[in-house]
């Protein structure tokens, strides 16, 4: 694995991109702060029916079968209902996912929002309304691993282990941040995203790892270069004669 983010490093290079860019927002060394605009949200048909795709999203795109690990620390001023931020991972607007904070009915709950085929479904945990949420998302092949921690200091605990359709390399996975304010009645929030950190697997295509094949490799290599072939063909002469 290798680390691609110091955040500020990667806003340097210009390779995150907004999709719905939000009315306010900035940047410093370490974190992301946003003002959420209303009436914005992610979600697709299952039980409401309707279709939205105007949350705001600051992303890195990927090759479509990259294996990764997205983390970031969340920190918000949630007020109004399904005020809601953290990770999102997406191939298209029929297959992402969502993770992070949702505030509903007063109270927060970690909250994760599957995508798939054109269908949501919601899964939420009620959590302590810590003053940060830690995330951690790892995407394998067709699987994403979703984990959160209560607090700077709070232990990751697993969320929800969910499928994602793996795409062709040529095409794109987009990673990030996420946040929204569904309630067409509210001004909006304040959320933070700090220390966003994502680490990629160089060798992975598709199905196939090839770290492992390079470091058999390596081995074969290493020990062709330390046999001993001249004591090797004197015992096969002997043994023959």
């Amino acid at each position: 694995m290798q680390e691609i983010i110091l955040f500020s490093a990667l806003l340097s290079e210009m390779t995150f991109t907004w999709y719905n860019e939000p009315k306010k927002w900035s940047v410093n060394q370490t974190t992301i702060n946003v003002h959420t605009d209303k009436n914005t949200d992610f979600w697709r048909k299952t039980h409401y029916g309707f279709e939205r795709d105007s949350g705001h999203f600051y992303y890195h795109s990927l090759p479509g079968d990259q294996s990764f690990t997205a983390t970031v620390n969340v920190r918000g001023k949630y007020n109004t209902l399904y005020d809601q931020g953290g990770l999102m991972l997406r191939t298209d607007e029929n297959n992402w996912i969502k993770c992070g904070v949702e505030y509903v009915d007063g109270q927060q709950f970690a909250s994760v929002v599957v995508t798939v085929n054109g269908w949501s479904d919601w899964s939420v945990v009620p959590i302590n309304a810590p003053e940060i949420l830690k995330l951690r998302t790892r995407r394998e092949k067709e699987a994403v691993h979703i984990d959160f921690a209560e607090g700077e200091d709070g232990d990751f605990q697993m969320m929800r282990l969910a499928y994602l359709p793996i795409t062709k390399r040529s095409n794109a996975i987009l990673v990030g941040i996420m946040c929204a304010s569904p309630n067409n009645a509210t001004q909006g929030f304040d959320i933070s995203f700090e220390d966003l950190n994502i680490t990629i697997d160089h060798y992975t295509n598709g199905s196939v790892h090839f770290g492992s094949c390079y470091t058999f490799l390596f081995l074969f290599i290493s020990l062709l270069l330390s046999f001993d072939f001249k004591n090797s063909l004197f015992l096969t002469e002997s043994w023959y004669m």
